[in-house]
């Protein structure tokens, strides 16, 4: 299969966010403990048109620290960047968002769908959907205050009893933002329950009968592969798509959404992206153990997709020094062919979890309660 011709292809058009226009309309998800600097470049140069910063509790700004510092820290090479925020209180994200203007970001993201349970014990991320009057508040408070083009990523609400996506739509939307971003499930679904596309559908209908042609709508959940990308836009009606889990360990999505039918790298592309990512976040963090620990998550994503790869997976579990992992990865490739594709099968790419699959993501923000928002 060829791929799309440009004009054929929805997702190469240029997108508009208030006065931000964003080359194309795959973006990615701002990933706590995921979505730093590093992880950041590589997916812009395979095509990421928006990435952001991990989301940020308010209260992290209002202390300087060398933690701060480097999650904030944007690289040269990064045309755009965008930073996403939550918080307790309206007034808390408002003030927050006044500190940011110092910073250099070309867009700044509500965060209202975080459901990590210490963020949400908290009163901030999916929490604040219960309080429709405070998204409204915490909306207005904010565009008010930041010099930047204002979004908002909601979920369908905070559980099934309580799917109140019409409403905050239009809330957000008469407070101003530029953007809705909406993940098609539930604070309380597991990531194994299918994306509700209908769901979003009605908030994106809901957005588009505000009459206001300029606000924009980005779908998200479940997007692992171009079809499902193409799915969310066709069923949902949506502007643009927004890559969470997807990219992890495989950030040659993004060209494969902007040109479907492209084929999945070759083991010697792999290898050469695997390493390139590994020298970004050494210049980033430095190579001491510590680093490469903060690595590894990375590593075990990227080495699934090819045959016979369990024996790495297991060394790469343990590496101490970025030359080990080098070391490591060309013995795995020793005697396998340069040219072998990752996923060689359609069945092998659907990376969508099941209810009884392990979620390495799900895991690191549920069941262990990580979130980088938390940083002092």
């Amino acid at each position: 299969m060829q791929p799309d011709a440009p004009s054929s292809n929805p997702f190469k058009q240029p997108l508009r966010i208030g006065g931000l226009v964003v080359p194309n309309r795959v973006l990615l998800s701002p990933l706590a403990g995921v979505s730093d600097a590093p992880f950041r470049r590589i997916c812009q140069e395979l095509g990421a048109g928006l990435t952001y910063v991990e989301m940020l509790l308010s209260s992290t700004l209002q202390h300087a620290s060398q933690r701060r510092e480097l999650m904030l820290a944007r690289h040269a090479a990064e045309p755009i960047l965008g930073v996403q925020l939550t918080g307790p209180t309206a007034e808390s994200v408002a003030e927050a968002a006044g500190v940011l203007n110092a910073w250099r970001f070309d867009t700044l993201d509500l965060n209202m769908g975080c459901p990590v349970r210490k963020i949400v014990s908290g009163g901030a991320g999916c929490a604040i959907l219960q309080d429709p009057d405070r998204v409204s508040r915490t909306a207005r408070l904010v565009c008010e205050r930041s010099h930047l083009p204002v979004s908002a990523k909601i979920r369908l609400g905070y559980d099934h009893a309580n799917r109140n996506v019409v409403d905050i739509v239009r809330r957000l939307a008469g407070a101003g933002v530029a953007m809705i971003t909406i993940h098609g499930r539930t604070r309380l679904d597991h990531y194994g329950v299918p994306v509700d596309f209908a769901g979003i559908a009605e908030g994106v209908a809901a957005a588009r009968a505000e009459g206001r042609p300029d606000l924009v709508v980005t779908g998200n959940g479940d997007i692992f592969d171009p079809s499902q990308a193409r799915r969310m836009l066709d069923e949902t009606g949506c502007d643009a798509v927004l890559v969470s889990r997807g990219a992890l360990g495989n950030p040659w999505l993004f060209a494969q959404i902007l040109a479907p039918g492209s084929p999945h790298p070759r083991l010697v592309e792999w290898r050469e992206v695997l390493l390139r990512h590994l020298r970004y976040h050494c210049e980033h963090y430095g190579a001491d153990s510590f680093a490469i620990a903060r690595f590894r998550k990375h590593l075990l994503w990227y080495v699934s997709g090819f045959r016979g790869m369990r024996r790495l997976r297991e060394d790469l579990s343990a590496v101490q020094s970025a030359e080990q992992i080098v070391m490591l990865i060309d013995r795995g490739m020793a005697d396998t062919d340069p040219d072998l594709r990752r996923y060689v099968t359609e069945q092998q790419a659907d990376r969508r979890p099941r209810e009884d699959s392990f979620d390495p993501k799900f895991d690191m923000d549920r069941h262990a309660d990580r979130a980088l928002a938390t940083a002092g």
